[in-house]
């Protein structure tokens, strides 16, 4: 039984911003690669047909972990490019995989759970309920919305999280992996300098040791400067002058011009 293993979300290296211009050469670097074949372990894993997406029209089997999917190839490709060009892929001609039950379509490097969610707002019968509620669910969406190149869900999924009250450094996280755009973490970095507490161990060892010496950094000027006054009450980036020019000098990162700004 051969695997499919998506590529990996881009990263922070892949590309200068959010929302850079779509190429073939994007597309070709997210599509899946063949895997080497199962193992022991994963062959004789117990397999369960999921309740809500193993539809008997369907033409295509995929699995995901011990998951099984019987799903709608047209579907599928009309949403994403990445799975468009994985069917396109030449088979054998007496190749089963995908077709038969004991030949899936096998998915690496993904969770089921992600992977239904996913489903659950492709297929039109379940997108009027939407059941995605908290952010965990939202980032899970953009992620495979990402991965799968399906850009209105994964635009749905940001505005959602733009929306929504994020922990600082997990936003700091998410933004900074999917290249999100840098300015619309200013409010989360005057958050994380001008709270009472510095940064857990487990937070510095999830930003990693440069993050964590520009924050400790940047939290040491809040204090000499006394920007601390600024901090009371929400965080605006037309009022916090002094926290941001902190933030300034050392993420680089500028306030806007108020006067270009609407009010």
């Amino acid at each position: 039984m051969l695997g499919i293993v998506p590529e990996p979300p881009a990263t922070s290296h892949d590309a200068a911003h959010f929302g850079a211009q779509k190429t073939n050469t994007r597309l070709t670097q997210s599509l899946p690669t063949v895997s080497p074949r199962a193992t022991p372990a994963q062959e004789g894993a117990k397999v369960q047909k999921h309740c809500d997406f193993y539809f008997d029209d369907g033409n295509v089997i995929i699995r995901v972990e011990d998951t099984q999917y019987k799903l709608h190839r047209s579907l599928l490709e009309r949403h994403s490019p990445v799975f468009r060009e994985l069917f396109t892929v030449p088979q054998p001609h007496d190749s089963s995989e995908g077709v038969s039950e004991d030949n899936p379509i096998v998915l690496f490097g993904i969770q089921a759970t992600n992977f239904t969610r996913l489903l659950r707002l492709l297929y039109p019968p379940v997108l009027a309920d939407c059941p995605i509620a908290t952010v965990d669910e939202w980032m899970s969406i953009f992620e495979q919305a990402d991965r799968w190149q399906i850009d209105y869900l994964r635009e749905c999924a940001l505005a959602q999280l733009r929306s929504s009250y994020i922990r600082p450094v997990h936003k700091l996280l998410f933004w900074t992996r999917y290249n999100l755009p840098l300015n619309e973490l200013i409010p989360t970095y005057m958050e994380i300098i001008s709270r009472p507490k510095p940064l857990s161990l487990e937070e510095a060892e999830e930003l990693g040791l440069p993050m964590s010496v520009k924050i400790a950094q940047a939290r040491d000027l809040v204090h000499k400067e006394g920007a601390c006054q600024f901090c009371k009450g929400g965080f605006s980036v037309k009022g916090d002058k002094a926290l941001g020019s902190i933030i300034e000098r050392v993420f680089g990162l500028p306030l806007p011009d108020p006067s270009s700004t609407p009010a």
